[in-house]
């Protein structure tokens, strides 16, 4: 079991080739539990109804066609939905050359669950291996420490004396130190390890003690992680960091999920609001490439061996953020960056993705390969698990096969020539079978796990947009990002809202791709 397969791949017949390598890893990546219940926003809310049409022109680059057959808006309003947040101001002094990062943190919780809680739990992801992270110090902002409370491997239980009722809040800082760990080697039995220092980079993933969604009558939303697949669970947040660099040597470059605020050549501030997660990347080495696309800075940041691939991956992130953005809403922050990664796989967080340096060294001056595929994959997931959260352990298919179907999306609008040929190499040589909608720790490997829920799920929604027509089928996608902007959606929240937007009967298309033995079904509307 792993989660990337490192063999190499045979030649789909009658499809053109990738270049050929030594070890030539899979499309794959990486994101981030049941979905809100419904409340007066949500049921206030006025789909687009069926067969509805809206006007439409392309806004990609060259080369790309007209978007006209689609009938989407290139130019969307965003969604406001202003909403109490979870705040994290966190205040790190970062050594490059020791691997050590010092953090004072605040945390300022709002109680928007509905529930008066009795204790707070706080995600630690370092804390999962022994030696990483080491507390200080916790306690209630007042100055009084915190009493009573138990770090149980990744899991930190806060007791509260008196229940935080719905509407009251509470704040608590903590400080802290990580010893970062070396990032491991490619293994084909565990996922990619993305937290940690390379000789090339050091990745901040993940780093900070994080408060992970409630919600009512099931409790903390918290996941123990499988051999492959994601397993964290995030809800929508506000982040005021600022990173100080300690002996840092010549030629540092921070990449992040927001664009710093520069003070002298050591520190560095960000503002990044309403957003799942806040990660960076540090390397002397980087080469730093920028573009611009409707406002949005896009910033690519490769390793200097990979100058053109480089090149390649940021205009194809600006390209695939122009149609996304126009199929399913505006893009919401106000950067993206793209960062070569020293690892095996792709991953993304909320306003920066990696991109392995195998799609890197695979580059042969085309878009026939990973390196365009899983950026544009990685760019879809700013949509689909940013703004549109889901259950990455228990329903994974709803921002993997979305992301993998918009692959397909950004061929067809982008590369028109080669929208067959993806089809044939991405999906169909591998002829994808299972339930699209398992759960990660329902398959025996990361193989019938890819063919389930990226691949089998891209076949359904490319069959859901071929039976109820593109009209209703890019309404329908727009209306979901809307209506579930900053929420967790389920399976159930993508059904039922689909049903609002289409009269053909779907039983017989559940029935091919969905758990029989689950309760998914789909109505008609009337």
């Amino acid at each position: 079991m792993a989660l990337v397969s490192c063999q190499s791949i045979p030649e789909p017949a009658a499809q053109p080739t990738l270049p050929t390598a030594d070890r030539a890893p899979s499309i794959i990546t990486t994101a981030t539990l049941p979905g809100n219940p419904p409340t007066a926003e949500t049921a206030a809310y006025q789909p687009t109804p069926a067969t509805a049409q809206t006007q439409s022109s392309s806004p990609i680059p060259s080369p790309s066609p007209s978007l006209q057959a689609l009938n989407v808006d290139p130019t969307p309003e965003p969604t406001s939905r202003p909403a109490a947040r979870t705040g994290y101001t966190l205040n790190a002094r970062f050594d490059y050359a020791q691997h050590i990062l010092a953090v004072d943190e605040q945390i300022d919780y709002p109680n928007s669950t509905g529930e008066a809680l009795s204790e707070l739990l706080l995600v630690i992801e370092p804390a999962s291996q022994e030696g990483i992270f080491r507390l200080s110090s916790l306690d209630w902002t007042a100055g009084q420490p915190v009493e009573g409370y138990a770090l149980a491997g990744r899991r930190l239980t806060i007791p509260l004396a008196q229940p935080l009722a719905p509407g009251q809040d509470v704040s608590l800082f903590l400080t802290y130190e990580l010893r970062l760990p070396v990032i491991p080697a490619d293994s084909d039995l565990y996922r990619p390890v993305v937290f940690g220092y390379s000789e090339r980079q050091t990745n901040l993933v993940d780093w900070y003690p994080y408060l992970p969604p409630y919600r009512a009558g099931q409790g903390w939303l918290v996941h123990d992680p499988y051999y492959f697949g994601e397993h964290q669970v995030y809800d929508v947040s506000n982040y005021q960091v600022q990173v100080e660099l300690v002996d840092a040597p010549p030629g540092m470059v921070l990449a992040a999920s927001a664009i710093p605020e520069r003070e002298g050549d050591t520190i560095y501030r960000y503002d990044l609001q309403a957003a799942r997660s806040f990660a960076l990347s540090a390397s002397p080495e980087y080469l730093v490439a920028t573009t611009a696309y409707g406002g949005v800075t896009i910033t690519s940041y490769t390793f200097p061996w990979d100058k053109a691939a480089g090149e390649a991956a940021l205009q194809d992130t600006a390209a695939a953020l122009g149609l996304y953005s126009s199929l399913f809403g505006a893009y919401p922050h106000a950067s993206l960056s793209v960062v070569e990664a020293d690892f095996l796989d792709g991953m993304e967080y909320d306003g920066l993705y990696f991109l392995s340096r195998g799609f890197y060294n695979l580059y042969d001056g085309t878009p026939k390969g990973y390196l365009t595929a899983i950026a544009v994959h990685e760019t879809a997931h700013q949509w689909w698990y940013g703004i549109v959260g889901n259950d990455q352990a228990l329903e994974p298919w709803l921002d993997e096969a979305l992301s993998t179907y918009c692959e397909y999306l950004f061929y067809q609008n982008v590369y028109p020539d080669l929208e067959d040929w993806w089809w044939g190499y991405r999906v169909d040589y591998y002829q994808p079978s299972g339930w699209i909608d398992q759960p990660i720790s329902a398959f025996k490997g990361f193989t019938p796990y890819r063919n389930a829920v990226y691949l089998n799920g891209a076949r359904f929604l490319r069959a859901l947009r071929q039976q109820i027509g593109d009209d209703d089928f890019f309404a329908y996608l727009r209306d979901y990002a809307a209506l579930y902007n900053h929420k967790l959606a389920t399976t159930d929240d993508f059904l039922a809202l689909l049903a609002t937007h289409t009269q053909t009967d779907l039983s017989s298309l559940l029935q091919t791709y969905f758990d029989p033995s689950g309760t998914h079904s789909i109505k008609p509307s009337p």
